[in-house]
């Protein structure tokens, strides 16, 4: 018979599993820009777990939280299975560790005791793991204060949704859009200290355009086309885009490359359709009289790297072809 810890479980579960899935493109991009400690914002499920669960739910919690975050972290350039394993297993750890000390004290001081010693714990556990894998120089990352208030912040959450759900299991989703505020919160902040935005063009820079162009790859059905344009001369990007804006659609992915060049990722559907593209840009850069090269590369695979050394190799085809050398 399911009783009131299966039904908490399977709430807490489902709403956290959904969740991940919902905000995936969210954090992909949060975790690819920083470069500092980032709060897992997973807590608010695993804290709850703490406190409404035993321990063995508070495990199955955890780990059905973790799996379903994995997918946010793969194709994130730091992403490593074995550290995320690590990092679980320390996360599972540290909110046992908290379940204890809540059943020996109770009350509001062992809630607040018990947040203590979940942050203590994991926090220990990960850079005990740095130290021994001579990695001393990644302990900086505990130091931004923003990452501590965010987790923080999705703690408190965890507090409130184990309240909700003890008063009733199905206001347990009126913890979400809370926690959505947290989330964009934490990417503005991550956005604004890592300057991913080109402050010349607007566009997104080098790193936050890798991130989700890989992203853009993963998830599109069909073949994509990647356009590199490169001016003549510098100082042309702004005319560059004001050229060609007619042709792009809201989805299209535009960012900055290498010192001055313009990266362009539309959805093409066909193999055929990335010339074409390629060519009416050309007529339009050319009737704007704005001297640059473009190249172009069209696939249906997921490695960005490729796209991009087939799209340089064209554009220095063709700067090639019309007798044009540029310094890189």
């Amino acid at each position: 018979m399911i009783g009131p810890d299966d039904v908490t479980f399977l709430i807490l579960a489902t709403i956290s599993v959904a969740y991940s899935v919902s905000v995936r493109r969210l954090e992909r991009l949060r975790r690819a820009l920083a470069e500092e400690r980032m709060p897992d914002l997973i807590s608010t499920w695993t804290f709850a777990a703490v406190l409404t669960l035993p321990p063995m739910y508070i495990a199955a919690v955890v780990t059905v939280t973790y799996l379903a975050e994995w997918p946010s972290r793969k194709i994130v350039r730091r992403a490593n299975p074995l550290k995320y394993i690590y990092t679980g297993a320390a996360a599972g750890g540290s909110c046992l560790a908290a379940s204890i000390v809540l059943h020996a004290i109770g009350g509001v001081a062992g809630v607040a005791l018990a947040m203590l010693t979940l942050s203590i714990v994991d926090i220990a556990a990960i850079a005990t793991a740095l130290v021994l894998a001579r990695q001393k120089h990644e302990l900086r990352m505990f130091a931004n204060p923003r990452a501590h208030a965010a987790e923080a912040a999705t703690q408190c959450l965890g507090i409130a949704l184990a309240g909700l759900l003890s008063w009733h299991v199905a206001l347990g989703v009126l913890v979400v859009p809370a926690l959505l505020l947290v989330h964009h919160w934490s990417l503005r902040e991550t956005v604004t200290v890592e300057e991913a935005f080109d402050p010349v063009t607007g566009l997104w820079s080098e790193a936050a355009w890798m991130v989700q162009a890989q992203q853009k790859l993963h998830d599109v059905h069909g073949h994509v086309a990647l356009y590199m344009i490169d001016p003549d001369e510098a100082g042309q990007e702004v005319r560059i885009l004001q050229t060609i804006e007619s042709g792009l659609q809201p989805s299209d992915l535009l960012g900055r490359y290498g010192s001055r060049q313009i990266l362009v990722l539309i959805p093409v559907g066909l193999p055929e359709g990335g010339p074409f593209l390629a060519t009416g840009f050309r007529k339009d850069l050319a009737a704007a009289g704005v001297r640059a090269a473009l190249g172009c590369a069209t696939t249906g695979d997921t490695e960005l790297e490729g796209l991009l050394i087939e799209a340089m190799s064209d554009l220095m085809g063709r700067r090639d072809a019309a007798g044009i050398t540029r310094n890189w």
